[in-house]
């Protein structure tokens, strides 16, 4: 991508540009306005391409002979944690100091994990992005992965979970549904970010303040993620959940009443290599009332902080796959709790937020996190100088279990004077259900063909020194589907991501592994390769390790 970017800035500086494009590009082009967008491993590509070229010592701006300003990264289904890493976990990038968003397809069949959603939860918790920039969430009910492009013909997804799917049915050729809804998100997303015209107002269309427009509420529902910025000078942390139960992330005693609460993390938001700290407040209730209640504080009681400058308060929250919750959307009240002990007046987080699910892929469900933005001014007349903490009353819905994470109050938001909160009048096409949860393990044809050690490097100066390694091939009669999401080798509780399909055979893969994990690794132990997720994935199950003698 940059070596790219680099060849039209030769283009636009000196001309040559080759007569088969049919334009000229010399003197046409604006460095200082660049959007990246990429689908896939392309979604990761762009952030890579952000990251290697602002990085220290970066030969590319050098390389491209306009010094570049990145306005924007979109990225549609990206993977995350996939550059160049002997073992897990792989280094994590991210996209602080750019507007940034991602399409999160909630029927992916190849990136089933939604990984898309880690970035995200990471860039939350930089208080010190700079400059400070809008990051979001699009999570698209009943879209697969492929059909976001029109190259990737054939479905990915085996089906949708809890809800209806974009295509037709898995012979489709594409649906073009799924792409309204790619276009209506990215297109807005540009206009309002990139271009020296660039228009704001399409950013509404990500921010969950704003209903979205019917061109997509008339082809499905979507689920939004905002913050205006992570940075400690535009939001406020209230709870992120990140201490024991009862006490508020900075140290102080919460209080709850009528329900039970652990602090965990979430399912789909949780990878043990690259997003191991987002967590929330895992609640449930059996019985409705205006004494069932959680209360976050953030000071002591007497006692509380002068929120005055805020505009909104910004919640996280969805839905736990539990049988305490109804069809319809949960709902509860939310009020500000005051230092004398007093409470603003109550809202309904219907009219900001439409918590239902989980929905998901045939593989798993996703409780994605989506913000429910409310402005302070909906708490009524309230002395805002001394505010103690948020109450959550779950007097709406009979019973339930919801995830509630990353409490937080923002300072940039400019409302119309006409402003209504969005879901106030957002209706979505009635969904149905078609498909069901399943995990196959495949071990028809399975067999450890080979363990042997790596030929060391020929023509490398470091050859003589370089770490040894060990190759385990397998073969199974069922294919190692090709797939976004890199395939990989658990040994026991190790688990090893560089892989090779010997001379393109698909029924085949080789695994390089470091010697000396290979030397600690036992007899005996569980052969297993999945995709992503351990718990979540297909997987193909091999024999027990059995070492040989390696010469």
């Amino acid at each position: 991508m940059l070596k790219h970017l680099q060849r039209l800035s030769e283009w636009n500086a000196n001309g040559g540009t080759p007569a088969s494009l049919g334009v000229e590009l010399q003197g046409k082009l604006d460095f200082s306005q660049v959007g990246l967008m990429g689908h896939s491993r392309g979604g990761e590509g762009v952030r890579a391409a952000y990251n290697f070229y602002r990085e220290a010592n970066s030969p590319w701006p050098a390389k491209i002979l306009s010094p570049v300003s990145f306005r924007a990264l979109f990225e549609i289904g990206p993977v995350d944690g996939q550059l160049p890493s002997t073992t897990p976990p792989f280094p994590r990038l991210n996209a602080d100091g750019t507007a940034w968003s991602v399409l999160l397809p909630m029927c992916d069949g190849d990136v089933s994990t939604l990984a898309g959603i880690w970035p995200y939860d990471r860039m939350l918790r930089i208080p010190t992005e700079t400059p400070g920039k809008q990051k979001s969430t699009f999570t698209v009910w009943g879209a697969n992965h492929n059909f976001y492009n029109t190259e990737w013909q054939e479905t990915d997804s085996g089906g949708c979970a809890g809800h209806a799917k974009l295509w037709e049915n898995d012979e489709s050729v594409g649906s073009e549904k799924q792409r309204t809804t790619g276009l209506a998100s990215m297109m807005g997303f540009f206009r309002a970010n990139v271009g020296p015209n660039a228009e704001a107002k399409y950013n509404q269309i990500f921010n969950p303040m704003f209903e979205l427009p019917a061109v997509l509420t008339n082809v499905t529902r979507v689920d939004r993620g905002y913050t205006d910025s992570s940075s400690s000078s535009i939001t406020n942390v209230i709870e992120d959940f990140n201490q024991p139960v009862g006490t508020n992330s900075h140290g102080t005693p919460n209080d709850a009443a009528g329900i039970t609460i652990t602090h965990n993390t979430v399912p789909t938001h949780y990878n043990k290599a690259n997003n191991p700290d987002q967590k929330a407040g895992l609640i449930s209730w059996q019985t409705a009332s205006t004494e069932t209640l959680f209360q976050t504080n953030w000071t002591v009681a007497g006692e509380g902080q002068d929120i005055s400058s805020y505009k909104t308060l910004d919640i996280r929250l969805s839905r736990q796959n539990s049988s305490l919750n109804p069809a319809e959307d949960t709902d509860l009240s939310i009020q500000l709790a005051l230092a004398d002990g007093s409470l603003s007046s109550a809202v309904s987080l219907k009219n900001y937020a439409s918590v239902r699910g989980p929905v998901g892929g045939v593989n798993n469900l996703h409780p994605i996190l989506q913000s429910a933005r409310i402005p302070l001014s909906d708490f009524g007349t309230v002395a805002l100088t001394k505010v103690r903490g948020v109450r959550f009353v779950f007097d709406k819905t009979a019973s339930g279990a919801i995830y509630l994470g990353n409490v937080r109050l923002s300072n940039v938001v400019t409302l119309p004077a006409s402003f209504t909160p969005a879901l106030a009048t957002t209706t979505y096409p009635v969904s149905s259900a078609n498909g069901a949860p399943v995990n196959q393990i495949h071990t028809k044809g399975n067999a450890i063909k080979a363990i042997r050690r790596a030929a060391p490097p020929t023509s490398d100066a470091r050859a003589a020194d370089a770490p040894r390694s060990i190759e385990i091939e397998l073969e199974t009669a069922v294919n190692f589907p090709v797939r976004d999401a890199f395939p990989v080798l658990r040994i026991g509780e190790r688990d090893f991501g560089i892989s090779h399909h010997p001379n393109g055979d698909t029924r085949r893969i080789v695994f390089t592994v470091p010697e000396t994990d290979f030397a600690s690794a036992r007899n005996g132990e569980k052969v297993t390769v999945y995709y992503e997720e351990y718990e979540t994935s297909d997987r193909w199950e091999f024999s027990n390790l059995d070492k040989p003698t390696l010469r």
